[in-house]
């Protein structure tokens, strides 16, 4: 069962060439200034911060995650980690996840060419433990199904406009919560009407508003005959 949202937004990022400082900051001002509670991990990745279980339950509570993929996203294996979290609970908690392709290409994400694939390389080059070659299918398992989902790539989307784009990427977010909290009411409706109407039919002897017993009515039927 998914635990209650904490957060409505939780933003995934890599802080390999300061986009933490520029566009995911910019970007975490806007949900702000919206009303959007958003998780922003600012541990510098760089130093060898690890992904922490703060980060792990805030993902877990989260209604939507939002995924900033650059250039360098690949040298920071905690953020490789973070997506392995991040499809796990797409998967089992019905997460909606929004992938941003910064810098990026879709396919070089979901292919890992390039600086990914040279990455990956070195990694599974100084594999010294049995469990590194598992850990790097993971990631590459994440990489591709993240690739796949339909998002935003930003040099192909309002020109590269950084401010537009944003823009665009809060209203979408927008969109996506005010869908999540009309289904949600829907599903509180459905829940408490299905509830209601099992106690009424299970043993119709007593109904969730009341401690009486149910009145059911029974009809008799008489036939007379006329001699």
């Amino acid at each position: 069962m998914a635990p209650e949202p904490s957060y409505a937004a939780y933003l995934s990022f890599s802080e390999t060439g300061n986009i933490g400082q520029t566009f995911v900051s910019h970007l975490h001002g806007a949900l702000k200034q919206e009303g959007i509670y958003t998780f922003k991990d600012d541990r510098n990745q760089d130093r060898g911060i690890s992904f922490s279980k703060d980060s792990s339950r805030a993902i877990e509570e989260s209604q939507i995650i939002v995924v900033v993929f650059c250039e360098n996203f690949v040298l920071s294996k905690d953020c490789l980690d973070e997506v392995v979290k991040i499809m796990d609970c797409r998967k089992l908690l019905k997460k909606i996840v929004i992938p941003i392709f910064y810098d990026v290409e879709p396919s070089e994400v979901r292919r890992q060419r390039n600086n990914l694939a040279e990455a990956f390389a070195d990694d599974s080059e100084n594999d010294d433990e049995i469990g590194r070659s598992e850990r790097v299918k993971r990631w590459r398992d994440a990489l591709n199904e993240a690739g796949n989902i339909s998002g935003f790539d930003l040099r192909k989307t309002h020109d590269g406009n950084e401010a537009e784009c944003i823009e665009h990427i809060v209203k979408e977010i927008v969109s996506k919560l005010r869908s999540e909290e009309v289904a949600g009411e829907r599903q509180k409706y459905v829940e408490f009407g299905s509830k209601f109407l099992s106690e009424r039919v299970i043993g119709f002897t007593r109904s969730a508003a009341s401690p009486f017993p149910l009145c059911v009515p029974v009809f008799f039927f008489v036939t007379i005959y006329i001699i």
